[in-house]
This record gives C-alpha cells, sequence and structure tokens, in this order.
C-alpha cells in the first residue's frame, strides 16, 4: 500500500490538523496512513483516537522520508524546507502566489504540490474553500458588530436589529463562500444589507433566495461612490486580492466614508489590492487600527484561526472526499480533473496559471 503522511503544523500559533480521527477511516482501507505524534493534541485529538481509526503514530521525520504523499492543513515552513526533494508530494493550504520564497524552494526542489483552495468544480464551485470560507464570512460580522462600539473608534451602532432603532446598513463586496456566509448572518441579525458584485446577472440570480432586506448592486464606481459612505460597516469578501487587482474601494471612496465605519477585509491579499487604502494587516492579537480619517480597519488574514477545533471540525468533514481524490489520482493514477484543477507545481514546474502570472510579477519587479 502506499504512504500518506498527516503532519502537525509548525507554524507559530496554528493548532489546527487537516484531518480528524474519525475522518480516516476511508483513507486507512486504501493506504498506510501516518500520522505525526501530537497532530491533533492542541484540539482535544490524542493520538490513541488516530490509532483506533487506523492509523500508524510516528515522529516528523519519519513522516516526511518515509511517505509517499504529505498531507498538510498549511504550506511548509522554512523549518520544513530541508525534508522537500524531486519526490515529495504534498497538498496543503498554500496561498503559494503570494509567497515567491515558497515558489522558488518548489520550483528547486522540484515538489508536486496540490493547493486546496484552487481545487474547482466543473460548475465554478470551490468546494475545499467552503468551510473556512463560512466561518471567516461570519466571523467578520461578528467583528464588525463588536468594533463598532464606541470605545474601541466605532460610531456605536449596533449590527443588530433593536425594536425602535433604525436598522443598521452592511455592505458586502463579493458573494462567494466567505460573502454569503457574511451577507446571511448580517442579514439574520436585522440589518439592512448591500451586496456588490461585478457579475449584477449572476447576483440578481441569486437574489431570488435572499431575503427582502438584502440589495444586489452592480460592482460601479458611481454605485459604490453613492452608497458606502451611507454604511456603517463593510465587508470585503472578493475572491483574491494582489498586486495587479484593480481597487474597488478606491482611496477616493475611502475618503468618503463616515468616521466610525468599520472596514472589514476578510480577501486581504497583498500588493495595494482592493482596498488600497488599508495597506496594514492586523492580527487577531491587535485586530483593528484607525485611520486618519477614522475609520476602523481590520485586515486578519487568518480569521478562522481563532477558532481552531470548530474550523478543523468543519474542513476535515469536508476535505477527506477531496483528499482521498488527490490521493487516488497521484499515487493510484485515478483520473480527476477537478482536482488537477489545484495542482500547481509538477515536479517543480508551474501548471497552474495564477501561479505562473505570479512567478512572472516576481521575476519582472526582482521582487
Amino acid at each position: 500500500m502506499k504512504k500518506v503522511a498527516i503532519l502537525k503544523e509548525t507554524i507559530n500559533g496554528e493548532n489546527r490538523v487537516i484531518l480528524l480521527p474519525n475522518d480516516i477511516d476511508e483513507l486507512t482501507k486504501k493506504y498506510e496512513v501516518y500520522v505525526e505524534e501530537g497532530a491533533g493534541k492542541e484540539l482535544g485529538f490524542l493520538d490513541d483516537e488516530y490509532k483506533k481509526h487506523g492509523a500508524i503514530i510516528k515522529d516528523k521525520e519519519y513522516c516526511w522520508k518515509n511517505s509517499d504523499f504529505i498531507l498538510k492543513y498549511k504550506y511548509p515552513t522554512k523549518d520544513e524546507y530541508k525534508y522537500l526533494n524531486e519526490n515529495t508530494k504534498i497538498a496543503a493550504i498554500f496561498h503559494a502566489e503570494g509567497n515567491y520564497e515558497l515558489l522558488k524552494e518548489l520550483q528547486k526542489k522540484k515538489v508536486t504540490a496540490y493547493t486546496y483552495e484552487f481545487i474547482e468544480t466543473d460548475d465554478g464551485y470551490f468546494p475545499m474553500a467552503y468551510p473556512g470560507g463560512e466561518i471567516a464570512g461570519k466571523m467578520a460580522v461578528m467583528y464588525a458588530n463588536f468594533y463598532q462600539q464606541k470605545q474601541y473608534g466605532g460610531a456605536g451602532k449596533s449590527l443588530f436589529g433593536i425594536r425602535g432603532c433604525v436598522k443598521s446598513k452592511i455592505a458586502v463586496i463579493g458573494y462567494g463562500n466567505v460573502g454569503g456566509a457574511a451577507i446571511k448572518l448580517a442579514s439574520k441579525l436585522g440589518n439592512d444589507v448591500y451586496v456588490f458584485g461585478s457579475n449584477i446577472n449572476k447576483l440578481k440570480k441569486n437574489s431570488v433566495y435572499m431575503d427582502e432586506g438584502i440589495h444586489c448592486i452592480e460592482s460601479t464606481e458611481k454605485n459604490l461612490k453613492e452608497i458606502l459612505p451611507k454604511m456603517d460597516a463593510i465587508i470585503g469578501a472578493i475572491l483574491i486580492s494582489t498586486f495587479d487587482t484593480e481597487p474597488i474601494i478606491t482611496k477616493e471612496i475611502f475618503n468618503l466614508l463616515k468616521p466610525g465605519t468599520v472596514v472589514i477585509d476578510v480577501t486581504c491579499g497583498y500588493g495595494s489590492g482592493y482596498i488600497p487604502s488599508i495597506y496594514k494587516n492586523t492580527t487577531l492579537d491587535n485586530p483593528i487600527y484607525i485611520s486618519d480619517n477614522g475609520i476602523v480597519c481590520c485586515k486578519i488574514d487568518n480569521l478562522p484561526s481563532a477558532y481552531p477545533k470548530s474550523t478543523t471540525e468543519a474542513y476535515s468533514s469536508n476535505a477527506k472526499e477531496w483528499i482521498i481524490k488527490i490521493l487516488d489520482y497521484e499515487l493510484l493514477g485515478k483520473n480527476s480533473h477537478e482536482v488537477i484543477r489545484g495542482r500547481i507545481f509538477d515536479k517543480g514546474k508551474i501548471c497552474h496559471q495564477v501561479i505562473k502570472e505570479h512567478w512572472d510579477y516576481y521575476e519582472e519587479n526582482n521582487i
């Protein structure tokens, strides 16, 4: 049997693991499964529980050196680069387009790599992004409500309905996994919700399933300039934000926002991106800063990690199907064009257009 390893994460503060004990049963029927010792300990899942479901507990070194395929939650850290080689096959949440150093390492070591967030179904759905997106979208609404409190710089306007009070207004830019979750929760809490999207026909089609308090609007400069200054909170939830992403909330629009507005940039990304005025990343420990014009800014790129147990439970149960498809394709030769869309390197060769575009950008700009 081919050997597959589930590793413990090494990023500081990262307690999640890609698969929990209850979700490896099918995996252990098809493959010899190693789990790095202590992989789920911080979540309350001990090694013995993995053993009960057919896993073999091994140390880090053994897992890296004796496995045909490596499964991680997040990309390899610098300390793990030493394990990478031309025989390495690995899957993780890479977000590699924003990490030139990692791209160079994967190329140099001739690694074959899959990134979960790029796996795409034929109808354009990103199934591995849904659990994290749902949590991030709902957290964005909760954060926006919390930091609307006056003592944190907000205007003091609750983002939940109260009898006798005028409804608060929340704008959500994007309506994918993250945006959809934010829209649903913001509406349930009794707010007027304004959803902005570039594909107005698709947005209107989706609006059939939305509450009456949800308004679907084409994401044009005119509409954004007119409506965003009236908002109490704005949640940015587009799919990706990078060096060449056109600004959506331009500096001009940002300066029109009223003091005390809370802006949560869930997408984050890198480069100037779609909200160029929010240039500084924040953290779970220091979630916000106040801009010169009194806007409460939040730009945390790992919101779901605040709830590692819930995130892992949601991600693991969803991921197991797709992980088996990746393994069956790569180790058993079973065809799956859906998971191929998540492959970013094939023996060190870039095989995904998004990665290629960013590689070229880095090379041309000598970053």
